[in-house]
């Protein structure tokens, strides 16, 4: 395939891009919630390690994890942009398939290595329940941020809400956001279950009360970075990269 190149340097730049922030936001978010680290506290000294020593922020384990999810979820939503591309397709469904697979193995690993270094209590398995929610958080992010945006964008256009140029950057920034606030309970209640087992239920809902206003905030704040800037990053830098592979073909 003359653009996996192409799906490949898009794929990387655009997790490089997003991973310091993304990184930053879900070690807060989980040491909140722990009870670790309050989470204004954990992001001030997380992005004052990144800009005064970024050299080491960048070795920390935390970090590797998010570049290469990203990274993984990029590539394979591009890859199959191109396969899809090249058979003359629809790629909605294959591409939520594969990118939702991709995705929620490597997304539940992250999380599952995340609860366990910022946790407060000994690492232990993640109950059955926390994965079901971590699962069903990410298929909801995944399904906003590729495989709805092109039809949103094209309902935004028919109805001139919003112009051509503009309605894509539009939707995916804004479809990955919108869905936290249903998602972001899900992601609560699943941290929860891990650092808190055998609760009643109204120990849960008024946990999930007291977090949501700014674990929902962190949660948009991230998921801005990690589908809407950087799937609007990718789409452009693919498209970039393309045409740069085509003029050197050309040349050759």
């Amino acid at each position: 395939m003359d653009g996996v190149p192409a799906d490949a340097g898009a794929a990387a730049c655009s997790a490089f891009l997003v991973a310091p922030f993304v990184c930053i936001v879900d070690k807060s978010i989980i040491s909140n919630a722990s009870g670790r680290k309050p989470l204004w506290q954990s992001m001030k000294d997380s992005f004052k390690e990144f800009l005064v020593r970024p050299h080491v922020f960048m070795r920390r384990p935390e970090f590797a994890w998010i570049f290469g999810l990203y990274g993984l979820t990029y590539l394979t939503a591009n890859l199959t942009d191109s396969i899809c591309e090249a058979k003359s397709a629809d790629k909605t469904i294959p591409k939520f398939l594969t990118t939702s697979s991709v995705n929620l193995t490597v997304c539940i690993a992250k999380d599952r290595a995340f609860t366990r270094m910022f946790g407060v209590v000994s690492p232990k398995p993640l109950p059955f329940a926390t994965y079901a929610l971590f699962a069903a958080r990410d298929s909801l992010t995944i399904f906003t941020s590729f495989s709805v945006p092109a039809h949103a964008a094209k309902y935004a256009q028919d109805r001139q809400i919003l112009s051509p140029e503009r309605a894509l950057p539009a939707v995916q920034i804004a479809c990955p956001l919108a869905v936290q606030i249903i998602s972001t309970p899900m992601h609560l209640l699943g941290l929860d279950l891990y650092n808190r087992p055998k609760q009643p239920v109204a120990s849960r809902l008024s946990f999930i009360a007291r977090e949501y206003l700014k674990s929902t905030a962190a949660r948009f704040a991230r998921i801005g970075p990690a589908f809407g800037i950087g799937g609007v990053s990718n789409t452009f830098l693919r498209q970039k990269f393309q045409l740069m592979g085509k003029e050197v073909f050309h040349q050759a």
